[in-house]
């Protein structure tokens, strides 16, 4: 039988009734869940046109958004940029996996912020794009476990709306809100089908996406839903569908290659190789009081953070305003007699609730607080059952005096831990105060929708007044520059590939103007080859050699190294980069920034902030940065990935260095006869050639992609096997 025939009108996770028709019900599923995606937009807008920086922090202008707006300038010339020597130690984007080069409704998203001057902008497009996506994910996954329209519409717009998923992941860490949004698209798609009422394809489309965002809670997040439906799946005596469901999952698992299999095959290489571990230094761990306290607007946990803070500056573990007050008198019995049976629920919230009290390292998952939004998605659907029960109606007054406490407290906690702000509390206690008695007292007389509305209105309020005034720090942090075109104006005298020796920690918002100095992937956006880039997994040798960080700072020591002879070659570290333009920032190198530059080397620019060196072009021609004694380069053509290039070398042979980094994945021929790539002390290539003319070609692929292209390949035609199989046998049952 097929998989429709095998879930029976006995079963209670198939035909159970969703929940009481009402109405609304005349009103198409599709249309509605399109009305929450609209309104979505609507409402996380508000915190753009609040602060136009709102989506702007954190790594999205570090990392992400610069990049997403170079990756679709490429793609819009037809390229496809899997890896680029001129990213140095950022370059290989296949391998850093976060920056999704397998998805395809990413890649479309690059190509959007490619269209867009104003980068800020475009980065808030994108992420509330993924808001609204996840309002609609949300929405659907209440409705599934038989919800009721509106609290599904409240609960759609309002765990979005949440602190880390708003204040972090989507104002600064894009990739944990895509994972999150496919995520919950999967559950959905996943739950849907155990019960025969959707095709296979559709997990697996949305399995796919969540993986190929790159981010590893992805992968976790699906296991972890796979393994509640499964536990339902088992209770019910269901097991049938378990097996399709196990397809699927495997099916979704052949992503994992493509997306970071090369990241594990040049792990030797990275500074990325110890992070397995399990440990625990408290950093980002949340604690149980502060889930407590979840519905205060203004808590402010007391967790460990970066520079040494014990304090957190964002709400990041807040969730909803009306979740912990309605405690009191929502009906608990609501769980038991749920339409739908609530186990996988149970299952996955469970496991995520101990996660995200756990140590601060597992294995290679980093920073607990994290899944303290999967933790949450899971809870919106307990609540939004919850709320289509009603509110019970009985010992007002006991329900009540327990909501005043519940909010009180949380207040009161949220004023302990941050009691410089305490008129921000004084006004957000007040504030819920008055919604939760608005909530209950137009429940009880005029019913769900304008119940729902309240709760909806409260929402909004509190996500603007939370983003008009979060974060409150001692001082305010430098602003970089958000549009392009500034940037670009002001490299215009800059040459070739630059390189800046720069430290972010002393930098003020005045030393961005224009560009003036950048730092991780901003870099990029002057237009110019730039040395200095953000990247997650770095290349180890390299970034040594220049005391050089993950985003493109440096010690001030990386100054005498630029000009020190490698042992190997002779070659000074700022020839063998075949550096043009040289950025010395004033407070890193005070008396370089002063001192008249080496022969061959001119000022440029000079100003209080920083002094701008830059020199002609380099002897040799394409990534070429050095030949041997002997040995004539006559000729090179280079691309990203290869580079041809004609010599004429004396008796005895010579060696050519090239401006790349020996990334595993490289190899070189001459004439057709394969001879070893070895590296200097930097980590860039060096080849040996022997004497006479010849052509060298030195060509990149990535390990393990061809291989993981053709598994995912296989998985993807098996899922449509299964997809034309489930479809056929579904109406072959029908017939």
């Amino acid at each position: 039988m097929g998989l429709d025939a095998e879930v029976t009108a006995a079963s209670p996770l198939s035909h159970t009734p969703s929940a009481p028709e009402t109405p609304s019900r005349r009103v198409p599923e599709w249309l509605v869940v399109l009305a929450v995606g609209a309104a979505a937009v609507v409402a996380f807008s508000i915190p753009y046109w609040l602060q136009r920086r709102f989506f702007f922090v954190g790594d999205n202008p570090e990392s992400f958004v610069p990049l997403w707006h170079h990756f679709g300038t490429q793609l819009r010339a037809g390229h496809w940029p899997m890896m680029d020597a001129a990213g140095w130690y950022g370059g290989n984007y296949a391998a850093e996996g976060e920056y999704a080069m397998w998805n395809p409704v990413e890649l479309l998203g690059y190509v959007v912020v490619s269209l867009f001057d104003n980068i800020a902008a475009a980065s808030a497009v994108v992420n509330v794009a993924f808001l609204a996506l996840l309002s609609m994910a949300v929405y659907l996954l209440c409705r599934e476990y038989g919800a009721a329209r509106v609290p599904s519409v409240v609960l759609g717009l309002a765990m979005p709306a949440g602190g880390f998923t708003l204040f972090y992941a989507a104002a600064g860490w894009p990739a944990e809100l895509m994972a999150l949004t496919w995520l919950a698209w999967f559950w959905w798609a996943a739950r849907r089908h155990v019960r025969g009422a959707l095709n296979p394809l559709v997990p697996f489309v949305f399995g796919a996406l969540a993986i190929t965002t790159g981010n590893p809670y992805a992968v976790l997040g699906l296991a972890i839903v796979s393994m509640g439906i499964i536990v339902e799946l088992a209770r019910r005596r269901e097991y049938r569908p378990i097996g399709h469901l196990v397809l699927i999952g495997l099916c979704v698992a052949a992503a994992a290659f493509p997306a970071f299999l090369p990241l594990q095959l040049v792990l030797p290489v990275t500074d990325r190789q110890g992070l397995a571990m399990i440990s625990n230094d408290m950093f980002q761990v949340p604690h149980l009081g502060d889930l407590l306290a979840s519905s205060a607007p203004t808590y402010l946990p007391g967790i460990v953070n970066w520079n040494g803070a014990v304090r957190e500056t964002l709400p990041s573990t807040y969730f909803a305003w009306f979740v912990v007050p309605l405690l009191p008198w929502v009906r608990f019995g609501a769980l038991r007699r749920a339409a739908r049976p609530l186990t996988s629920v149970a299952v996955i919230c469970g496991i995520y609730f101990l996660l995200v009290l756990g140590p601060s390292n597992l294995w290679l998952f980093r920073w607990p607080i994290r899944l303290v939004e999967h933790l949450y998605l899971g809870l919106a659907v307990l609540v939004a059952v919850l709320l289509s029960a009603g509110l019970a109606r009985d010992h007002v007054r006991r329900r009540a005096v327990a909501s005043v406490c519940l909010v009180l407290v949380a207040g009161y906690l949220s004023t302990a831990l941050s009691p410089e702000i305490s008129w921000m509390h004084l006004i957000a206690t007040v504030v819920v105060l008055a919604l939760v008695a608005a909530a209950v007292v137009v429940r009880r007389r005029y019913g769900p929708r304008p119940f729902g509305a309240v709760l909806l209105g409260g929402t909004v309020a509190i996500m603007a007044f939370q983003t008009g005034n979060l974060p409150v720090t001692a001082a305010p942090t430098a602003e970089g520059p958000v549009s392009v075109s500034p940037i670009r104006a002001g490299a215009a005298a800059m040459r070739g590939t630059v390189l800046q020796l720069a430290d972010q920690t002393p930098v003020r918002t005045e030393d961005y103007a224009n560009g003036d100095l950048l730092f991780g992937n901003e870099n990029i956006l002057r237009g110019h080859e730039t040395i200095n880039h953000y990247s997650g997994i770095s290349f180890a040798k390299f970034n040594a050699a220049l005391c050089m960080t993950y985003k493109g700072e440096v010690c001030p020591e990386a100054f005498g190294r630029l000009w020190q002879p490698d042992p190997g070659t002779g070659v000074p570290l700022v020839d063998a980069l075949r550096v043009q333009t040289l950025i010395l920032q004033r407070h890193l190198l005070p008396e370089a920034a002063d001192q008249p530059p080496p022969p061959g080397w001119e000022v440029a620019a000079r100003d209080d902030v920083r002094t701008v060196w830059t020199r002609s072009a380099p002897p040799y021609p394409g990534r070429v940065s050095w030949a041997s004694p002997g040995t004539q380069v006559l000729d090179s053509r280079t691309q990203p990935e290869r580079e041809a290039v004609t010599y004429r070398a004396q008796p005895g042979g010579g060696r050519i260095l090239f401006a790349r980094l020996n990334w595993p994945g490289y190899t070189a021929t001459v004439d057709g006869a394969a001879v070893p790539v070895r590296e200097d002390a930097a980590g860039l290539i060096v080849l040996d050639v022997p004497p006479g003319e010849h052509r060298v070609d030195l060509s990149f692929r990535e390990p393990g992609l061809r291989a993981a292209a053709w598994v995912f390949g296989a998985a993807t035609v098996i899922a449509l096997a299964h997809s034309g199989f489930w479809w056929w046998r579904r109406r072959r049952t029908r017939g």
